[in-house]
């Protein structure tokens, strides 16, 4: 995701129901807190990064470098929750759900998610998406400083987007097409919180 650049680049997915609150919920307090069919994604925040983009990689091996963090890392219950999440912001972004974004995204995230809604507000357009499956959900990288973990994961889901303008007609996008969309994000936490709640902290698009 490109944010930088201009909004309308990628695609982002959001109702969320009881059931994404309860796994989140879950999530966030059991783990530690630290191409040819590829079609141009549209109407997307791009590349949000907090503090520098030069990562030192913890380990050998990312799962070697979480579970330095904490030795009894469930790596499955951490994907589950983490493609739980994914799901619900891409969403939540593109129903315009700001609060469910600030229960879920750090403030630079959240800013620049927040300038994407309301320049398709202002320009009177609707983004309708169809989240088909997401089907890669891989940690790629692990960081621990500062008595913050964080924990980088790399997301493949196929997705149908529509841009709709003020008249209906289709601005961006194929109702008929599915687009893979291909994202590594960081997700965050304090160590030493006794409630650890993983938020999104940065955002990269493929």
């Amino acid at each position: 995701m490109n944010e930088t650049t201009d909004p309308n680049n990628h695609i982002l997915l959001v109702a969320i129901i009881a059931f994404y609150w309860a796994l989140l919920g879950s999530w966030g307090q059991t783990q530690p807190r630290p191409g040819n069919d590829k079609a141009k994604r549209d109407d997307a925040p791009t590349d949000q990064r907090t503090g520098s983009d030069k990562r030192t990689p913890s380990a050998d091996t990312p799962l070697d470098g979480i579970r330095k963090i904490d030795p009894d890392f469930d790596i499955a219950a951490f994907l589950a929750g983490a493609k739980t999440a994914y799901e619900t912001i891409l969403r939540a972004y593109a129903d315009s759900e700001i609060q469910t974004l600030k229960r879920l995204v750090g403030p630079e995230v959240l800013d620049t998610f927040e300038r994407a809604i309301a320049g398709r507000r202002d320009r009177e357009e609707t983004l309708h998406l169809t989240f088909i499956a997401t089907s890669e959900a891989k940690v790629v990288d692990t960081l621990e400083q500062d008595g913050t973990a964080e924990v980088v994961v790399r997301f493949v889901s196929d997705v149908v987007s529509v841009t709709r303008l003020a008249n209906d007609a289709i601005g961006a996008g194929d109702p008929e097409q599915i687009v893979e969309v291909i994202d590594t994000w960081t997700f965050a936490c304090e160590t030493q919180s006794t409630k650890r709640n993983w938020m999104l902290i940065a955002t990269d698009g493929e």
